[in-house]
């Protein structure tokens, strides 16, 4: 019998004979689809650091047995290490089917292109035929349906539709409640500001790798007072030529920051490239660096609001 054959029919034994773990079953849209989750997880993994912030915010570590994602393009802070101490980084990327099944996940939180490729054969379909339940981050479904704009309630609803899953939505109510006060408080100080226009280059020479109206920058940049030039894009993540970033010629400019690439070579390729280096933003040095786990959906959102909002119109907050 092969490992497959054998994870399959241990699936039916535990069924059979073992009694559900506490908590209510609950159903939760996800991508336009309603997936049930029967019983808490117990064996989850987190796919990327976004992800596995929100799981440790939310205080279940208990239930995850590991991560995946995190450190091909990102450095755990020593905050976050000491948070996950004992839970192994299954893959460097994401993750392949037997690698779940290997350390007997029940449940894979991730999302499309996340962790889950769209056309690979990690799928909540494929996952599912193992007794592995998926949630996907609500902004990777721009991946497979229509979607509007990208929203900071869209992080809002992860961080809710895992309350539910896990039985812990009082929790998960106060995180978001908290997210929302601090927002407030921003958008007060921003009441009735002219948007500055910003542009987000994450990488790419002969076309640059932006955000669309789709990604979670497009809602930060929002938040922060500013306005996306490709706003009316309606991509999630993807390249646009560099005669778009041109006509727009935007007055300010985000750095996506990973481990695997310094956003201070990126400022300095933007400067000396003939073709950006006369911007408005470019030649008044008008830049803001923000990690990539502050720029996709997460508990970080706030942070990087808050961080460009000082940059975009720094006389607010004097």
């Amino acid at each position: 019998m092969n490992k497959f054959n054998a994870h399959l029919k241990k699936i039916g034994i535990i069924a059979l004979l073992m009694p559900s773990i506490a908590g209510a079953a609950v159903s939760i849209d996800v991508c336009g689809h309603m997936v049930d989750y029967p019983n808490v997880p117990t064996r989850a993994v987190a796919n990327d650091i976004n992800m596995l912030n929100i799981m440790v915010a939310l205080g279940l570590k208990d239930n995850m047995v590991a991560y995946s994602g995190v450190t091909a393009y990102n450095t755990i802070s020593p905050t976050l290490a000491a948070q996950i101490t004992g839970l192994p980084e299954i893959a460097v990327k994401q993750p392949s089917v037997e690698n779940l099944l290997n350390i007997e996940a029940d449940f894979f939180f991730s999302g499309w292109n996340y962790g889950m490729p769209v056309g690979g054969p990690t799928t909540p379909k494929s996952l599912a035929q193992f007794g592995i339940k998926t949630y996907l981050i609500k902004e990777s479904c721009a991946h497979v349906q229509n979607k509007v704009d990208a929203s900071l309630d869209d992080t809002f609803y992860d961080i809710r539709a895992l309350g539910k899953i896990f039985a812990i939505e009082a929790k998960a109510e106060a995180l978001i409640s908290s997210f929302k006060q601090r927002l407030s408080v921003i958008q007060a100080q921003l009441n009735g500001v002219d948007k500055t226009t910003v542009f987000v280059y994450d990488s790419g020479i002969d076309k640059p790798f932006t955000a669309g109206k789709l990604a979670t920058p497009n809602a930060i940049i929002e938040a922060a007072g500013g306005v996306n030039i490709l706003s009316d894009l309606a991509i999630s993540w993807g390249t646009v030529s560099w005669e778009s970033v041109i006509d727009a010629n935007p007055e300010h400019i985000v750095i996506i920051n990973y481990n695997s690439s310094k956003a201070e070579d990126n400022i300095a390729f933007l400067k000396r490239f003939p073709i950006t280096a006369n911007l408005t933003a470019v030649q008044q040095n008008r830049f803001t660096i923000i990690d990539y786990t502050a720029a996709t959906p997460g508990i970080e959102n706030i942070d990087a609001i808050d961080k460009l909002a000082r940059d975009l119109h720094p006389e607010r907050f004097k």
